[in-house]
Order: structure tokens, then sequence, then C-alpha cells
């Protein structure tokens, strides 16, 4: 058999064997669900989110009162 041919076959044994590790511990890992915190807020009219900025405990929003025309 030529070399070229079973460098070939080779690697592809080697490719497949990877796929398939990679499929088995994908299927084995556990994903946490996402927990439910429940805060909720609603805009009042004339408001606008002018701000947002994450930190290490959540997302905090920023708020104003402000209308911008974008002009």
């Amino acid at each position: 058999m030529m070399i070229g041919l079973l460098l070939i076959m080779y690697l592809l044994t080697l490719y497949l064997a990877a796929i398939i590790v990679l499929q088995h511990c994908i299927r084995r890992q556990e994903q946490d669900p996402t927990p439910d915190i429940g805060v909720r807020f609603a805009l009042r009219e004339g408001q606008t989110i002018v701000g947002v900025r994450e930190t290490a405990t959540g997302v905090d929003f920023y708020i104003g009162d402000n209308m911008t025309d974008g002009r």
C-alpha cells in the first residue's frame, strides 16, 4: 500500500476518534438550570434606559427621564 494512503487512513481514524470522544463528553456534561431571579421592571412613559453596566452580582440599568430626539 502506498504510504500516502496509510497516512490519510491514520488521520481519518484519529479524527473520528476525537469526534466520538468529544460527543461523549458533551453528552455527559450536566447543565445547571438558570436561576429565576424574579426581578422585573417596566419603564414609565417618558423614561429611557440610558446605560447598562455588568457587575459581578448582576446587571445594572440606568434609567433617565430625558428623551433625546437623536437629531
